[in-house]
């Protein structure tokens, strides 16, 4: 497994999870993102792309849930393709979070020598 590639897997996946590739029933991602963290404590929004879980708990749209379910399925492939093991990476989480100057992307994991990789995504 080449450890040096979990950043760029997970600045890959993590752009285009909030790109306008990510377009379901008729409606983008990144369009929905920010009214939904507006409404949540600390302005974000947390999507666990190992349970397909949204945190904080609450009613999300049917859109997003879509969106979470087909990007859940094809992580095991991106991974992979990154020359990683996907059984060898926790959970993969993608954060969106309201800030003063718009929004900000966090993508993180941690792999199974326990090191925390967090990237920035721009949008």
């Amino acid at each position: 497994m080449k450890y040096k590639h979990i950043d760029a897997m997970l600045h890959n996946f993590g752009h285009s999870f909030v790109s306008l590739m990510n377009y379901v029933d008729d409606q983008y991602i990144l369009d929905v993102l920010p009214e939904l963290a507006r409404h949540s404590p600390g302005y974000e929004i947390d999507i666990n792309f190992a349970n397909g879980q949204v945190s904080p708990p609450g009613e999300y749209p049917v859109v997003l849930h879509k969106s979470i379910s087909y990007w859940k399925d094809w992580l095991p492939k991106h991974i992979t393709n990154h020359r990683l093991e996907p059984e060898r990476l926790s959970e993969i989480h993608v954060r969106f979070r309201l800030v003063k100057m718009g929004h900000e992307i966090i993508v993180s994991t941690t792999y199974d020598r326990g090191k925390e990789h967090k990237v920035f995504v721009h949008a």
